[in-house]
């Protein structure tokens, strides 16, 4: 089996049973993919490692009950906690996947690593599971954080309304070099219209007026 169906697969059984889930990392790696083109410039080999990369983002969300991740309410401590785990129960599977499936994509599945156990660090150090800071945080992780969160506020939920991509904008203004790598924000605001092209165009049902 070639990475992209591996990766494919992966996610396909770890997001089963919850559509808006599946689109969810299906459009992470997407805007992944495109701030790795438009933003950074980076080779489409690297592009192509950071969205497949992107799409297993959450695999260890396998493993949290549905009934907290969508839960239409505030989490509790114990129920948020429990939720953060996520990260390191998706860096353990994908290790265990990646010795499985042999050392010829060694390098990917580090990358995916990555990514899973760091796209909820911020770059002001308040994030999970380490508390990292800045550069501290792998390029990779910085860039899924920065498009998962756009996907999160885009998108509707059981337990709250989908935003307006000018109160997305907003919020990555207002989160530079603190939740966010501003240098991804800045780049990213630089190809805007282009970038909201790509938003416009996924499934979001009734996406919210810009």
């Amino acid at each position: 089996m070639n990475p992209t169906s591996l990766f494919e697969s992966i996610a396909f059984v770890a997001e089963y049973g919850d559509p808006d889930a599946d689109r969810h990392v299906n459009r992470v790696a997407t805007y992944a993919r495109f701030v790795g083109t438009h933003v950074l410039r980076l080779p489409q080999a690297s592009c192509d490692r950071l969205a497949l990369a992107a799409l297993v983002h959450d695999v260890g969300k396998v493993a949290i009950p549905r009934e907290i991740l969508r839960k239409p309410g505030q989490l509790t401590r114990a129920e948020r906690q429990y939720v953060q785990q996520h990260t390191v129960l998706g860096r353990d599977m994908l290790a265990h996947i990646g010795k499985m499936y042999g050392a010829s994509d060694a390098e990917l599945f580090q990358l995916a690593q990555q990514v899973a156990l760091y796209h909820h660090e911020r770059w002001d150090g308040r994030g999970y599971p380490e508390g990292l800071c800045r550069e501290e945080i792998p390029l990779a992780a910085r860039i899924v954080h920065l498009v998962d969160v756009i996907d999160a506020r885009l998108s509707a939920r059981p337990y709250k309304p989908g935003q307006s991509w000018n109160q997305v904008k907003q919020a990555l203004v207002e989160g530079m070099y603190l939740d966010f790598d501003g240098m991804l924000v800045t780049g990213l605001l630089q190809v805007e219209s282009a970038f909201l092209e790509l938003v416009q165009a996924q499934s979001y049902g009734q996406l919210v007026p810009v």
